[in-house]
């Protein structure tokens, strides 16, 4: 017998058809929902970034300025000179870059200096206006150190580190111990959109310098997060590379953070006689910092020191590559434990008989050794920093000479973006 029901024949079902019916549906609804809704864990990544700006010639380095120096201010950037740079790449594929803008050539510095920033959203081609990120009045802000920290998905945040100091007649080697405003103080600010918004600075000294210490500068440069490690936890932890001054000797520290920066702490120290230093964690979990070795070193070559439990002690130090002795960078490009053909990491430096002609080394062996230098930048050049960008590809920010489009010239920091195969990486495996 058929029911009407709203202009349509609905035929009834016998009582057991209908439970088998509901049964089946139930059973297959969760696969439906999955099927409409897809976890964040199979959800399609967006494409590199960096894919959509390809190089246009993948044997020619592309150099643009990325930070413009001029002797009449206000010049292009408003400041007469950018010196020691820092370079992340974001997990959105956005280079953000920081500088030192200073008011005059003395060096380390004779107040005024400022901690500024840029973001390029096409992978170094273009890049936005100068944002001050810490002014410290007539005194200094100083030594730019960033780090991206994963969050999910692509979620993150960048973390900048930086020193505050009082201007004083040397500029840097009188300043007073401690760790009150006149002395060399310790701060942080990070952001979670990229760096185009940014919280309050948070002071960080009391944490993580001696009182004994006179200077307590970051890197310059880069910090890390260690994916790997030794012990527990075994990755997560930020380290900061930094260095110090105590009773007229330099040495090389690290400060630690093993709850996404709620906390820190500072490591242990290696011997004295190094300064500004760049950490990297190598495939077996130690640490390894490289750091600037001092003026009086005999061999002309940076020191390596190697840490086994993720920055409470290190090794002896240990020859590292020769070059003049000024800020480098070293960061990881790949590991074969994620799966890459090759471990490699890359260095930046300069020439052993100046501050000249920017280069790149390769390391097959966890810095073991340093193969195929090659020179990217010849000439003037000063402190250098890398990223790797998001389709591969690498930039290094480095300190040079040079003029923009209109002509004027100034103390600039550039961003040179290359390929791998234009470092002539050895074939042999």
């Amino acid at each position: 017998m058929a029911q009407v029901r709203r202009g349509r024949t609905v035929r009834r079902q016998p009582v057991f058809g209908r439970v088998v019916r509901f049964a089946v549906l139930f059973l297959f609804l969760p696969i439906v929902v999955g099927c409409a809704q897809p976890s964040a864990s199979t959800t399609p990544k967006p494409d590199p970034r960096c894919a959509s700006y390809p190089m246009a010639n993948a044997a020619a380095l592309e150099d643009t300025i990325a930070f413009q120096g001029s002797a009449d201010v206000p010049g292009p950037d408003k400041y007469p000179v950018f010196r020691i740079p820092s370079l992340v790449t974001t997990a959105d594929g956005v280079l953000v870059a920081f500088a030192e803008a200073r008011q005059s050539l003395s060096d380390p510095g004779a107040g005024q200096i400022a901690v500024v920033m840029k973001r390029s959203l096409d992978c170094g081609r273009t890049w936005s206006a100068v944002r001050v990120l810490a002014d410290n009045g007539t005194g200094d802000a100083h030594n730019p150190t960033a780090v991206v920290v994963p969050g999910t998905d692509r979620e993150s945040r960048l973390w900048l580190f930086y020193s505050q100091r009082p201007k004083s007649a040397d500029g840097e080697s009188d300043i007073a111990t401690g760790t009150g405003a006149d002395s060399d103080t310790i701060w942080t600010r990070w952001s979670d959109d990229d760096g185009e918004t940014w919280s309050a600075p948070r002071e960080l000294t009391a944490a993580v310098k001696d009182p004994k210490w006179g200077i307590a500068a970051m890197g310059p440069g880069r910090a890390i997060v260690t994916r790997w490690g030794r012990g527990a936890p075994s990755a997560g932890r930020i380290v900061v590379p930094a260095w110090y001054t105590q009773d007229g000797q330099a040495g090389s520290f690290v400060f630690l953070s093993d709850d996404n920066g709620a906390t820190w702490t500072r490591g242990g120290l290696p011997e004295p006689g190094t300064d500004e230093s760049q950490v990297v964690e190598l495939t077996d979990g130690a640490l390894l910092l490289d750091a600037r070795q001092g003026q009086a070193t005999s061999d002309g070559k940076r020191r390596l020191f190697r840490s086994e439990d993720r920055g409470q002690t290190w090794s002896t130090g240990t020859p590292g590559i020769a070059m003049v002795p000024a800020m480098s960078s070293v960061i990881r490009y790949s590991a074969t434990r994620d799966g890459d053909d090759r471990d490699r990491l890359l260095h930046s430096g300069l020439s052993t008989k100046g501050r000249s002609d920017a280069r790149v080394w390769i390391s097959h062996d966890e810095a073991q050794s340093w193969v195929d230098e090659s020179i990217l930048a010849p000439g003037f050049a000063q402190y250098t920093v890398l990223t790797k960008l998001d389709d591969g590809s690498i930039g290094m920010a480095y300190e040079s000479l040079g003029a923009d489009t209109a002509g004027i010239s100034g103390f600039n920091i550039h961003f040179a973006r290359f390929n791998l195969a234009q470092l002539h990486e050895d074939a042999e495996k």
